[in-house]
């Protein structure tokens, strides 16, 4: 008992000396779930952590879960793993602390700390392992907690620091202890009464990232604004692995002239977003339209530069499209933000009854990187009724890229909708963190010049994603 003590106690004390390690730390932001790189004792490791439910309302009833994964380059699981684990709820004005510093050990290598939210102190209901001091988990890897843990939506930082692996008797010294810090999210949930001459339009809004402030609707303009708090340290953001901020608002198709439309102007700090950045589904819900903003990154440091210096909150509007123009999509972000594709439309000429050809190419949506594993995917075109025209289910992108042949049966504005379900690297398991649904739109006919600048636009920006990605 006294040796595990002090071994536990070396630990924590190398732990004050790691903020000088800077190499050492990484961190994301902004998902409800991550894959982080990392390095211990020369072993490329990641470490996935995910929070579930991804959302949370005042009706959400029963137990949160905190999910914890490391693993080699090759998937497999590293078992005997300890961690020290702190979690904090980030608010305006930095961070409340609502599960101090704890160990814990698994043997599978898998940790599920399964939470049981309630006010008062945290109270973790499990044995401790004589020799290291730390909390065990059961075979299975659970080990539960009570406590103020994923009360609410909003953004939450766990630091998560592996101190040993391979061995139950053995801790890493504190010069190859690694510290993992990410940012996750729990949706908030919001719902408003949108008042339009004289009939009411409720409007439900969901925030991955923080709290919803200051909601309102301009009846003039039809323009619906939203804020969220948010730090715009640029230092903060280059250093981070990842960073997305996803906003969903779901509008009644019933409000003729917003419902009932497909473009939209939109600004993020009063600044023009591109297409890929608003995603519109019209097919999700039979009586609402639902709009995604998706900001990555890359996307938050270029919207930086004009960002005034005390600015402390990400402020988002959109309205209807003022040339009322729908454009054919040259490029598209899956909703959890992991994944970039380019949509290349041939020939440049769309036209009903004729044969066109979609060429797809995957990229890392952080980096702008073209991805070189496998990408399983599955590929719709929906026609404005709703009615399905082209659909195709377990596709494989090899190598990250893909073509589609297809007929467009008619002259329409046709919803693109492209499913990730994995990435597959050779001899590998899928890696299914990536996963989510990307959308956008293809006009027939569509003439030479909107194909072209869907092209121009779509390589412009992963040239812009590259750059930033690569500034130190």
């Amino acid at each position: 008992m006294l040796a595990g003590k002090k071994l536990l106690a070396l630990a924590f004390a190398g732990l004050l000396i790691l903020p000088a390690l800077a190499s050492q730390k990484a961190f994301a932001d902004g998902l409800f779930q991550e894959n982080i790189q990392g390095n211990i004792a020369g072993r490329d490791v990641n470490l996935f952590v995910r929070v579930n439910p991804p959302i949370l309302t005042t009706e959400t009833a029963g137990d949160r879960f905190m999910q914890v994964r490391l693993f080699e380059g090759n998937n497999e699981t590293i078992k005997y793993s300890t961690f020290i684990i702190e979690i904090s709820k980030v608010t305006g004005s930095g961070e409340d602390t609502i599960m101090s510093s704890n160990a814990f050990h698994t043997e599978s290598g898998l940790l599920t700390l399964k939470i049981q939210p309630q006010e008062g102190d945290v109270d973790v209901q499990a044995t401790v392992d004589d020799f290291l001091q730390a909390y065990k988990a059961d075979p299975g890897g659970t080990i539960n907690i009570k406590g103020p843990i994923l009360l609410d939506g909003g953004l939450y930082h766990f630091r998560i620091d592996v101190i040993g692996v391979d061995n139950v008797r053995a801790l890493l010294p504190p010069d190859q202890i690694r510290i993992f810090d990410t940012y996750l999210s729990v949706g908030d949930v919001v719902t408003e009464n949108v008042q339009y001459q004289g009939q009411n339009y409720p409007a439900t809004l969901i925030s991955y990232y923080d709290k919803v402030e200051g909601f309102a609707f301009d009846p003039d303009s039809l323009t619906y604004s939203w804020s969220m708090p948010f730090n715009w340290d640029v230092e903060r953001i280059k250093s981070a692995t990842s960073i997305f901020v996803h906003e969903e608002i779901r509008i009644p198709k019933s409000f003729a002239g917003v419902g009932d439309v497909t473009a939209f102007d939109a600004t993020v700090n009063g600044k023009p977003i591109v297409t890929r950045m608003l995603s519109v589904d019209p097919f999700s819900s039979q009586e609402d339209l639902t709009l995604h903003f998706l900001i990555n990154r890359n996307d938050i440091l270029s919207l930086a530069a004009d960002v005034p210096d005390n600015a402390d909150t990400m402020q988002f509007a959109f309205s209807p499209a003022s040339d009322g123009g729908v454009k054919t999509s040259g490029e598209i972000t899956t909703d959890t933000g992991g994944m970039l594709v380019l949509l290349d439309w041939e020939p440049n000429q769309l036209s009903a009854e004729s044969q066109t050809t979609l060429g797809l190419e995957f990229h890392d949506a952080f980096s702008g990187e073209r991805m070189d594993d496998d990408v399983t995917y599955d590929l719709r075109i929906i026609a404005p009724d709703g009615n399905e025209v082209y659909s195709q289910e377990n596709q494989v992108a090899e190598g990250g890229s893909d073509s589609q042949t297809l007929t467009f049966p008619a002259d329409e504005t046709y919803t693109v909708e492209l499913e990730v379900k994995g990435v597959t690297r050779d001899g590998q398991s899928p890696d299914l963190t990536r996963n989510g649904i990307a959308r956008g739109t293809v006009i027939v006919p569509e003439f030479p010049v909107g194909a072209m600048l869907a092209v121009i636009g779509a390589l412009g920006s992963l040239v812009a994603y590259q750059r930033l990605a690569r500034k130190p």
